[in-house]
Formats: C-alpha cells, structure tokens, sequence
C-alpha cells in the first residue's frame, strides 16, 4: 500500500500533481489532519463519478459506534459493474475474508478510494500519460495546479455571455432580410434561455457543454443559413462550431425547433 499520507491521484507520478494541490499549511497539519484531509479531497473526486459509493464510504467514517462490523458487513474488496455483472477486487491479500471494523475501516476507505482512482484504471491512464507528457510535458507544466489544467483541458463551467459571442461570430450564406429576421431572432431566443439551456446549446453546437477557457470574447462559431425550408431543425456541425438554421417564418418557430434539436438529438460529443 502506497503512504496513507501521500496516496496519488492516478498511477505513476501523479502524486507530484497531488502534493502541488495541498493547501500552504498542509505540511504544519498533523499526520492524522493530513491523512483526513487526503481522504476528504479522493472523496471529493470520487463523489464526481460514483456518487453513492463516496457517500456510503463517508457514512462509514462518520458512524460512531463499535459496530461497524456487524452494521456495514464489508470485506475489504472493492466491486464495479461490468455490462450488468457484479465484479469483486480483493483490495489486500485474502481480502474476501478480511472484515472492516472500527479499527481498520479508515485503511479500507483509503484503500477503495486508491484502487477507484489509480488501481483500476493503470492500464487506460499509462498510455494516456506517456502521450499526454509528450506533447505538454515541459518545466511550464509545474507553474499549474491540477485545476488549472482541468479548466484548460475540460473548459469552464460557469455562464456565458450570449451578447459577446455574437460579437465573435461568423455569418454564412445570410442577406440583409435573413440576417435582420432570423439572425435577430436567433439572438433573441439564446438570450431568454436559462443558464441549464444554454450548456446544451453550447453541446449542440461544438460537442462540449462547456466553454473553451478563452472565453465567448475569443470562441468563434459559424452561423449559417441554410435555405428556406423552414420546416427542417437546425443542424450542427460540431468539428467547426457550426450551426445551420433555415429561413423561419417567425421566432417562437425558430425557438421551437432549436429546442428540439438540442434535447432530441444525439451524436458526437465530450463529457
């Protein structure tokens, strides 16, 4: 078992992006501060892709009686579905016939989150690593912290500003009439519609719900008109931030059929 102070986040060198994560007064923490603060943040991680297991591990930390045993009834193994089969992994040697109790179930919860993080994913993460420190690996990569490569990789989160992308973007194939009817309204409707409508116009259009960390100033999309067929959904083209929309007779007919183009289709796209 890897140090229960220094447990890494992925398989091979990645507990040095870890260590960069700590807060300033991590090295004055005592150890068991320290090794309460690393379970907190693999929780953390754990909670994005396996929610319900981050909460039954936190419920067995938090439980305060003697026993544990009895209540959880755990064996230190860990368990994933695979295309519907329960699969067990022995987390120590002999694991199926070791108990989790009150005295080692930190040990477990530390040993599940580090198989969940690093263990059972070291064959996918090798090649993504080797591939990823070959075309970014340098000395700039120390000057990040993991979540500023995170924001950089996946894009941010947060709303965006419908008036400064259309100042980005590029019109295709429209006149003065289309520009001043369907393009207006088009802008009309991407302004009204919620924070949640617009992550999944941002999916319909590029493949990723989240903006590019150069922001609507700089993120370019293309506009196109289509032709008169206003009887047609709009389409995307995600490889070029493109989006075709027909001559529409009015705005709630835009409206509704961008919607449903955005929550009726499906196709290529990142998570």
């Amino acid at each position: 078992m890897k140090s229960a102070y220094a447990p890494c986040y992925g398989p091979s060198g990645a507990s040095a992006v870890a260590a960069e994560s700590q807060p300033p007064v991590y090295g004055l923490l005592s150890p068991s501060a320290q090794l309460r603060y690393q379970i907190s943040e693999m929780l953390t991680d754990v909670a994005q892709i396996r929610p319900h297991l981050a909460r039954g591990l936190r419920q067995l930390l938090q439980y305060r009686e003697d026993d544990v045993e009895d209540v959880f009834c755990l064996t230190f193994e860990a368990s994933y579905d695979a295309y519907g089969d329960v699969v067990t992994v022995p987390l120590v040697a002999n694991g199926a016939n070791v108990a989790v109790t009150s005295a080692n179930r930190v040990e477990y919860v530390l040993r599940y989150l580090q198989w969940v993080l690093s263990d059972s994913i070291a064959r996918q993460f090798e090649p993504f690593r080797r591939g990823f420190y070959y075309v970014c690996g340098s000395n700039a990569l120390s000057l990040f912290k993991p979540e500023d490569i995170e924001l950089m990789v996946h894009g941010s989160g947060e709303d965006w500003d419908s008036d400064a992308l259309r100042k980005t973007t590029n019109f295709v194939g429209f006149d003065s009439d289309a520009a001043q009817t369907v393009g207006g309204w088009f802008w009309d409707v991407l302004r009204e519609m919620t924070q949640r409508d617009r992550k999944l116009f941002l999916a319909f259009v590029t493949g990723s719900d989240r903006m590019p960390t150069v922001a609507s100033t700089q993120f370019s999309m293309k506009l196109a008109m289509l032709g008169s067929e206003h009887n047609r959904f709009p389409i995307a083209h995600t490889c070029f931030n493109q989006l075709g929309l027909w001559m529409y007779r009015s705005k709630d007919e835009l409206r509704q059929k961008l919607m449903m183009a955005m929550t009726e289709s499906e196709g290529f796209g990142l998570k």
